[in-house]
C-alpha cells in the first residue's frame, strides 16, 4: 500500500480548508502574541490573566447554545459567518482608534471589549470547525483532513511568533488589528468555496433536526456516551498536565539549558516541526488506525507521551531537550488527531458539534487554568520535580486507558 495518497492534493476541500486555516491561525497568532505584548509593556503583566480570563468567558456562556446553534444554521455556515464576525469586530475596533483616539482606560476598555466578542465568534467557530471534516470527504479522508487542520495550527504556532516579532518591530498596535481582521475575512471569503457532500440532503436534516436537537448540548451527549464521556475526561487531564510546559520550556532554557533566546527558539521550534512533520504526514499518507484499535493507539500514544515527558525532566543539554520536545510534538499531534477522529465518527452526526464545543471549552480553558495553576504550585515545587510527577500521573493514566474506555461506542439507528 502506498504511503502517499495523492489524492488529498487534489481535493478542493481539503485544500480551501488548509490554506484559509493557516493564513487566519498565522495572523491570529501574531495578534496574540502582540496584544500580550503590549498589554505587559504599556499597562502590566497583571493585565494580562484578566484578558485571558475575559476572552474565554464566551466559551462557557456558550456551552450550551453553541450546538443547537450549529445544528440549526449548519456546520460551514456557521464557521464562514464566525469569521466575518470575527473579521468585523476587529475592523471596528480598527475604527475606533482613529474615530475616538483610544489611548489609556479607554483603549483597555476597547481592547477587553473587542475580545470578548472575538471570544464569541471563536466560541462558535471552533466547535464548528471541528465537526465539519466528515461533511466535507469521504470517512478514509477524515484523518487527513483532521491532519491538515492542525498542521495549520502548528506552522502558524512557528510562524505567528517569528512574524510578530519581526513586524512589531515595524508597525503598531492598529495594523496588526487590521492584518487580522483582513485575514479573518480572507478566510470566510474562501470557505465560502467549500462544498459539502451532500448540501441538499443536509438542508433536508437541518429542517428536520431544528426542533430536536434543540435539547441536544455536551451534558446530553457525555450521559447518552459514557465511553465518550470518559474519553473527553482523559483528554482533560492530558491537556492540564501538558501546557504547563509552555511555562517550564523558558525556565529550563535559562535555568537548566544556561541558554539564551536562540536556544529558546530551538526548543520551542522543535515542538513545532515536529507537530508539522506529524501533521503533514497523516495529511497525505494511507495510515489509517482501525476503530476496534483507536483505543489501544491512543493508550499507547499516551504511554509514550508521558514517557519523553518524564525524559525531558531529566534533560540538562537544549539538544537533549531539542530532541525530546521534537517527539514530544509528534506524539502530541498524532494523539490530537486520533482524539478528534473518534469523536467525529462515533457519534451520529447531529451529536458531533455538541462533544466538540466540550472539547473546544477544554482546549481554550487548558492555557488560562494551567498559567494560574502553575503561578500557584511553582513558588513551592521545584519545575523539574513537578515535570517528573506531570510524566508519571501521564504514565499512570495510560496504562489504565484501555480498562477505563473499555466497552465499544454505538452509533444510534
Amino acid at each position: 500500500m502506498s504511503l502517499i495518497n495523492i489524492e488529498v492534493l487534489k481535493d478542493k476541500n481539503s485544500l480551501l480548508i488548509f490554506v484559509s486555516q493557516l493564513v487566519s491561525a498565522i495572523c491570529d497568532k501574531m495578534m496574540s502574541i502582540g496584544l500580550i505584548w503590549y498589554l505587559s509593556k504599556e499597562y502590566s503583566i497583571n493585565v494580562v490573566p484578566w484578558f485571558l480570563a475575559v476572552s474565554f468567558l464566551p466559551h462557557l456562556m456558550m456551552a450550551f447554545y453553541s450546538t443547537p446553534i450549529i445544528n440549526r444554521v449548519g456546520a460551514l455556515k456557521t464557521v464562514i459567518a464566525s469569521e466575518f464576525f470575527r473579521g468585523g469586530i476587529l475592523f471596528i475596533l480598527f475604527a475606533c482608534f482613529y474615530l475616538f483616539k483610544l489611548e489609556g482606560n479607554a483603549l483597555l476598555s476597547a481592547l477587553f471589549i473587542s475580545g470578548f466578542f472575538v471570544g464569541l465568534g471563536s466560541s462558535l467557530f471552533n466547535p464548528a470547525i471541528l465537526s465539519l471534516p466528515p461533511k466535507l470527504v469521504s470517512p478514509d479522508k477524515v484523518v487527513g483532513i483532521n491532519a491538515l487542520i492542525d498542521s495549520s495550527m502548528s506552522i502558524s504556532t512557528i510562524l505567528g511568533a517569528t512574524f510578530a516579532i519581526f513586524i512589531l518591530s515595524f508597525v503598531d498596535l492598529k495594523t496588526l488589528v487590521l492584518i487580522n481582521a483582513l485575514s479573518f475575512i480572507w478566510a470566510g471569503v474562501l470557505q465560502m468555496g467549500l462544498k459539502t457532500l451532500a448540501q441538499s440532503a443536509d438542508k433536508i436534516s437541518d429542517n428536520n433536526l431544528e426542533n430536536s436537537t434543540a435539547s441536544i448540548g455536551p451534558m446530553y451527549v457525555l450521559k447518552k456516551y459514557p465511553d465518550i464521556a470518559r474519553m473527553l475526561a482523559s483528554f482533560l487531564f492530558l491537556n492540564l498536565v501538558f501546557t504547563p510546559i509552555l511555562v517550564m520550556i523558558p525556565w529550563y532554557v535559562q535555568k537548566i539549558y544556561f541558554g539564551d533566546s536562540s536556544s529558546l527558539a530551538i526548543i520551542e521550534g522543535a515542538m513545532g516541526i515536529g507537530a508539522f512533520a506529524t501533521g503533514l504526514y497523516l495529511s497525505f499518507s494511507s495510515f489509517q488506525v482501525s476503530s476496534n484499535k483507536r483505543v489501544s493507539m491512543i493508550a499507547l500514544v499516551s504511554f509514550l507521551f508521558g514517557l519523553f515527558f518524564l525524559i525531558f525532566a531529566y534533560s540538562s543539554l537544549t539538544w537533549h531537550g531539542a530532541i525530546i520536545l521534537f517527539s514530544i510534538g509528534i506524539l502530541s499531534t498524532f494523539l490530537n488527531i486520533q482524539v478528534l477522529t473518534y469523536f467525529q465518527t462515533a457519534l451520529l452526526e447531529e451529536e458531533v458539534p455538541a462533544i466538540m464545543t466540550a472539547v473546544n471549552i477544554i482546549s481554550a480553558a487548558s492555557v488560562p487554568l494551567s498559567l494560574v495553576f502553575s503561578g500557584l504550585i511553582f513558588p513551592h515545587v521545584s519545575i523539574p520535580n513537578f515535570a517528573k510527577l506531570s510524566g508519571v500521573l501521564i504514565i499512570f493514566i495510560a496504562l489504565l486507558m484501555p480498562k477505563f474506555l473499555q466497552g465499544p461506542v454505538w452509533k444510534s439507528e
